[in-house]
């Protein structure tokens, strides 16, 4: 009996006992699962509307970037291909913001789930450059964010495109090639030639000649060219070398044909005509000799007592003698220059004036005055009907800037090259040539004021070394092309 009654009171007690921690545990878990799960869905939901949108914004992307580079190409070979055509910057850019919309709209038309507005592309020349600018804004429609009240997402974004054009350029490459520019390009090559030159010409000094004595037939011309084992380097020949790396320069970078023109012109007493201004530089490439061994060109024409590149046989025509005179080059060069344009088209080409000079001015003559005006036949006289020409005196000085400044107010931009003398080393032994040479070693401190007077702003430039010559006019003609870029 008693052991029933036992029985009974511990079925009673497992009746009403409570559930174990465990037990508790595991129920609230799958509450908090449960309740947690709706949003960790939207979640992911949102995450997948973000990836969407971002992908849709990479491609609305690409097609601005498209479009803003059609823009700008369009118009570029618009304006090359219709040279001369009435309105050409105009049309030219409402052909590219046509195409710019038509790359756009193809392709953002692939884009799913997204609605845009393409604003109208713009695209403004900018000196010469053309700039495009394409702007949209876009609506993304999300799949999940609508449970978040964020049914979509928004998308907008400018891009930009630019592109250099055809800048057409004239370039006047005036070289000096008065007897100064004889000298050897460094000092040591100086020293070296004076050592070995004694000019029998100049019988009243044994000092050997540096300064203005190194033309053709002359000692020291024939002793620079023909040393051994190589030329020593005259300043003439380490410009000529200048200019034909400029040409090769110039040739590699055109954007379009003709878009360059080149001319050389030599001077002494008054301006000649090596190459005529021309787009086919291989020309002016023949003219300089420039696939020769120095001698070259520009020291073929050093002052020789007589005039070179005459025309007709004509001796007050050519280089002139005797003497290096801005004030009759530069009034010629303003005449020479055929269009005095801003660079925009092959018939508003703008000019550009390359003057490479040791900036000595010098007012002497080796002439004869017939007719009314100089003639320069030489002594002896080369020139049939012409007298032997006679020597009216050195009188070295400055150049004199106003002359350069008819030819900027016409509207070229005058570039100058100065390449300084080396100070002489002179016996004053009383003689004709060390009068001369104290002449110059005054002189040459000041050369350099007037030819930045000369030069238009940011366009002066100095060199010695004939690396620092070729250096210096590479840097002439880029500042020349980044110029018209940037101010037109």
């Amino acid at each position: 009996m008693f052991w029933l009654l036992n029985r009974l009171r511990r079925a009673d007690r497992h009746a009403i006992s409570r559930p174990s921690f465990a037990e508790a545990r595991g129920g609230n878990v799958a509450m908090i699962f449960g309740l947690s799960l709706i949003p960790l869905v939207g979640l992911i939901g949102l995450g997948v509307d973000y990836g969407v949108a971002i992908t849709n914004k990479t491609k609305l992307d690409g097609a601005a970037d498209a479009a803003a580079v059609a823009a700008v190409a369009t118009a570029k070979a618009y304006i090359a291909a219709n040279q001369g055509q009435p309105n050409l910057t105009a049309k030219a850019i409402a052909a590219g913001i046509t195409q710019a919309t038509n790359v756009f709209n193809v392709n953002a038309g692939k884009v799913p789930f997204t609605t845009y507005t393409l604003q109208t592309p713009q695209l403004a020349p900018d000196g010469q450059s053309l700039t495009s600018t394409v702007a949209y804004t876009a609506t993304v429609t999300n799949t999940f964010g609508r449970i978040f009240r964020t049914p979509t997402t928004p998308l907008a974004n400018t891009v930009t495109a630019s592109t250099d054009l055809a800048s057409y350029l004239d370039f006047y490459v005036m070289v000096d090639v008065s007897g100064s520019m004889g000298l050897p390009t460094s000092a040591s090559d100086m020293n070296l030639l004076a050592s070995m030159n004694v000019e029998s010409t100049l019988t009243d000094s044994k000092q050997g000649c540096m300064f203005a004595c190194h033309w053709p037939g002359a000692n020291g011309w024939n002793l620079a060219v023909n040393h051994k084992p190589k030329p020593i380097q005259l300043r003439s020949d380490s410009v000529n070398n200048a200019v034909c790396s400029l040409l090769q320069r110039a040739t590699s970078q055109m954007i379009v044909p003709n878009q360059y023109r080149v001319g050389i012109y030599p001077f002494i007493n008054q301006l000649a005509t090596l190459s005529p201004l021309s787009s086919n530089l291989a020309t002016a490439n023949t003219a300089a000799e420039c696939t020769k061994q120095p001698p070259m060109a520009f020291t073929n024409l050093l002052d020789t007592n007589t005039t070179q590149l005459s025309v007709n046989g004509d001796p007050s025509t050519g280089t002139g003698s005797g003497g290096t005179h801005f004030e009759v080059a530069l009034p010629q060069m303003k005449s020479t220059i055929s269009a005095y344009g801003d660079g925009s088209s092959t018939s508003n080409p703008k000019p550009f004036v390359f003057l490479i000079t040791d900036g000595m001015q010098n007012g002497q003559h080796y002439y004869l005055w017939k007719n009314g005006k100089y003639t320069y036949p030489g002594n002896p006289s080369k020139f049939n009907g012409y007298a032997n020409a006679w020597w009216d005196g050195s009188s070295p000085a400055q150049m004199d800037p106003s002359n350069c400044t008819a030819l900027k107010n016409a509207g070229a931009t005058i570039s100058v090259l100065y390449i300084p003398y080396i100070t002489i080393n002179s016996t004053n032994d009383g003689t004709y040539t060390a009068w001369e040479n104290n002449q110059v070693n005054q002189f040459s401190p000041t050369l350099s004021t007037p030819l930045k007077s000369c030069a238009s702003p940011g366009f002066f430039f100095t060199a010695s070394s004939a690396d620092e010559i070729n250096a210096s006019l590479s840097a002439m003609l880029d500042r020349a092309v980044k110029m018209t870029r940037l101010t037109q």
